[in-house]
Parts: C-alpha cells; sequence; structure tokens
C-alpha cells in the first residue's frame, strides 16, 4: 500500500505546543540541529506530511507517535518499522511525503 500527503509549509508552525504535538522527543532532537527558521519549518512539515502518509498507507491511528528520522546520509526513515519505505522533499513552500508499506 502507498501513502502520500503534501503540506503547505505557510501553515506550519514553529512554536513548542506545535512541536510537541508533532514531534518526538527524538524528532525534536533533530530539528535542534536546523539554525534557520526556513529549514526548520521544511523538518516540521516534511515530518507531518510523511505522518500522514503513514496513516494512508497503514491505518494506523498513533502515526504522531511513530518517529521519522535521517540516517547516516540523510535519508529519512521510519524507526521501529524498517518493513516501510519512506520518502520526503520540500519545494515551493511545499512539503511531500510518501510511504510505501508492504
Amino acid at each position: 500500500m502507498i501513502g502520500v500527503d503534501i503540506t503547505d509549509l505557510s501553515r506550519v508552525k514553529d512554536d513548542e505546543a506545535f512541536i510537541r504535538r508533532v514531534l518526538t522527543p527524538e524528532e525534536q532532537a533533530e530539528l535542534a540541529d536546523r539554525k534557520t527558521s526556513s529549514r526548520r519549518i521544511e523538518y516540521i512539515g516534511g515530518r507531518f506530511a510523511a505522518k500522514e502518509a503513514l496513516f494512508k498507507a497503514t491505518g494506523w491511528k498513533d502515526c504522531l507517535s511513530s518517529s521519522v528520522l535521517n540516517d547516516g546520509y540523510g535519508k529519512p526513515y521510519i524507526k521501529d518499522h524498517p518493513e516501510l519505505s519512506v520518502s520526503i522533499s520540500h519545494d515551493g513552500g511545499m512539503a511531500i511525503a510518501v510511504v510505501q508499506a508492504p
């Protein structure tokens, strides 16, 4: 099954309440490495899109509790679910994510 989501980055908030609601503690640690506002917004929006795509691909209700992290090469992966593939891209004020489940 494949799930796809696109997020308008102008609707993403870089504030603590939104970040705590959308990102896991591990994702919040990765977010801290993003120093500019635009990079932070891209990261938050990309993770939100990935979690929405994860829900669409799997139907799991607790997708916000799943960590979408980057490996040493910068490639995103869904922690604790190596059977799933995820891709995230940002351009033109939008973030898109695709998740493929077996």
